[in-house]
């Protein structure tokens, strides 16, 4: 028979998972922000319209990835695990994007496209090191 485990292990438990997931989900900023940090102001595609546009978008995302830090531990805490797949893939899809306008802003802006491929397998691994498979 399967007895019910103290209150200070249950809680300890609800700790180390807030941590896990406040540590797996977060990252000083956003793939976005990261590619717009470092532009070649000096390319001539850097004073177009879409590269200034795509630069100032990456805030937003810099805001989503923030958020999504907070959210989705207390989330799934919340549920009692029963949220951490989903939040996952949740999570999974915003990187997705994330990744994808980092690929946009880099190309607006006279930079390198990253391939389909590469951001599919950073995702990948994002995801995994989520679940604590590692990167």
């Amino acid at each position: 028979m399967r007895t019910a485990a103290p209150q200070p292990v249950k809680i300890m438990r609800r700790v180390v998972l807030v941590s896990v997931l406040a540590l797996s989900l977060s990252g000083c900023t956003s793939q976005s922000r990261k590619t717009s940090s470092n532009p070649d102001m000096n390319h001539p595609r850097y004073a177009s319209r879409e590269c200034q546009m795509a630069l100032g978008r990456a805030q937003l995302h810099d805001t989503i990835k923030q958020s999504r830090v907070i959210a989705s531990p207390v989330a799934v805490l919340l549920s009692g695990g029963a949220w951490l797949l989903p939040m996952l893939a949740v999570n999974a899809g915003l990187d997705t994007v994330d990744h994808l306008e980092a690929s946009d802003i880099s190309v607006y802006c006279g930079g390198p496209e990253t391939s389909n491929g590469e951001i599919a397998k950073e995702v990948l691994m994002g995801v995994g090191f989520g679940i604590g498979v590692g990167k």
